[in-house]
């Protein structure tokens, strides 16, 4: 039945016993053992027992997970290394076995949970080709009508008939992916491994990922590539320290997992800019003058969902399109302004605002704000508020479009990391029309910077 739960995970965790000692390893399950020769809660089995548990404690990988995937459905998971995504796929996969819950899995599973996993490095590609679909319950005959397939787009050639040892990390990759999916399962465990391949293999996977998502097959997508999970997933599950700490759509975990941080502008806050005195005074006739556009043409209230700490607030925002107009409809190239006002709960050293543009496929088509633009912005005191006036040629094609509008301050991860304060996400829709008795300027996702010379 389509959209039926084929993946139940409920309350589970995973603990594994960290060892104070090496000698503790030894000790205390012998301890455990004499133990268990005494009654239950008798003096003697409560004093070895309690020898037993000092020497080890539990460490949680997973702490009371619980979620559903239904039939035919892409979910991401995503989270900061070490997060336990790798140890859900497994216990998913039933390759380790929950401390605590349950897992209900049904149908067949193909896993490629670490390059070269059920393979034998002694076998031959041709050989680990058979003996894979033997485990899938495929007989010689059924792998025989499927090998041709297989060899093809796994594209090692004369390779099939060496042992996997001798294989690089991209050609078992290509073997793992080919035969993992050629064998039809109802569910798709990848972690990571599409990451080892080149380019233009991982665009053969996403091509068949996205043919077997649309023939029915239950996608479960690891990756620190939340681009191939916004566009391969339509839901997902966002893992931090153990925990499930967010579950939804792609686009707002994704924004989540950016969040993640460990350090709130901490680390370029001695490079904050400071107020300009001298146009304090312009820039307040400009806000007041603002404040009724604001009241009467919002677009915060479209937002499909809103997250962040709070302590700088997007407050309001006014997208105009090419001709002044308070419309989300521009023409193909063409440039829409979009005018955001921000409040600062606290002081805020290091503010910085952005937008993001996302395609009907959940596509991040672009990105970017005052930090990517180098736009100064100055300190903001408690209860500050500033506009920010964004101008965007939208060289995209012609469609639908989402909008995404947030603020936040740096992180001391890197210059490439921030802590989202507050996004509005799923503005929208932002129509891009084309006039259609012109040539297209450009084919693709966006135009892209180019000078043409006829020699």
């Amino acid at each position: 039945m389509a959209g039926e739960p084929i993946i139940t995970v409920n309350n589970v965790s995973k603990a594994y016993r960290i060892w104070e000692t090496p000698s503790a390893r030894l000790r205390s399950p012998l301890l455990e053992a004499a133990a268990g020769v005494f009654p239950k809660n008798s003096p003697p089995h409560r004093a070895l027992a309690g020898r037993a548990a000092r020497g080890w404690r539990d460490f949680y990988a997973l702490r009371d997970i619980s979620f559903q995937v239904r039939r035919g459905e892409g979910t991401g998971i995503i989270g900061r290394n070490g997060s336990g995504k790798s140890t859900l796929l497994q216990l998913i996969a039933g390759t380790l076995q929950p401390t605590t819950g349950s897992i209900d899995v049904k149908g067949r599973v193909a896993a490629l949970l670490e390059l070269g996993s059920g393979f034998n490095p002694d076998f031959t590609g041709r050989e680990n080709v058979y003996l894979n679909g033997a485990i899938f319950g495929f007989s010689q005959h059924e792998m025989d009508q499927r090998f041709e397939s297989i060899a093809e787009f796994a594209e090692i050639g004369s390779f099939m008939d060496q042992p996997v040892k001798i294989y690089s990390s991209g050609m078992m990759i290509r073997l793992a992916f080919s035969v993992a999916t050629a064998t039809q399962p109802d569910i798709l465990i990848v972690d990571e491994a599409l990451s080892v391949g080149d380019v233009f293999f991982q665009q053969k996977c996403f091509t068949r990922i996205r043919e077997m998502l649309a023939n029915g097959t239950t996608l479960l997508f690891v990756s620190h590539d939340v681009g191939g999970v916004q566009n391969l997933c339509s839901h997902a599950v966002l893992l931090h320290e153990g925990a499930a700490v967010f579950q939804g759509p792609p686009e707002e975990a994704a924004s989540r997992y950016y969040a993640l941080s460990k350090g709130r502008g901490s680390a370029v806050a001695s490079h904050a800019v400071r107020p300009d005195a001298a146009g304090r005074i312009e820039r307040e006739k400009l806000r007041a003058g603002l404040a009724s556009e604001f009241s009467h043409h919002d677009i915060l209230p479209l937002a499909r969902s809103r997250h962040g700490s709070g302590e700088m607030k997007v407050t309001a925002a006014c997208f105009i399109n090419e001709l002044g107009e308070h419309s989300m409809t521009v023409e193909m190239t063409k440039a829409a302004t979009i005018q955001v006002r921000v409040r600062a709960e606290r002081e805020i050293a290091a503010p910085s605002v952005g937008i993001n543009l996302i395609d009907r496929m959940n596509n991040l088509v672009f990105a970017a704000g005052t930090r990517q633009q180098g736009t100064p912005m100055p300190s903001m005191a408690a209860g500050e508020e500033r506009v920010i006036k964004f101008r965007l040629e939208l060289a995209v094609q012609p469609g639908e479009y989402t909008l995404s509008i947030g603020c936040g301050e740096p992180s001391d991860e890197g210059p490439n990391h921030g802590y989202v304060q507050d996004r509005h996400e799923g503005l929208g829709p932002v129509t891009v029309h084309a006039n259609a008795g012109h040539i297209w300027p450009f084919y693709g996702i966006a135009r892209l910077p180019l000078e043409i010379s006829v020699l």
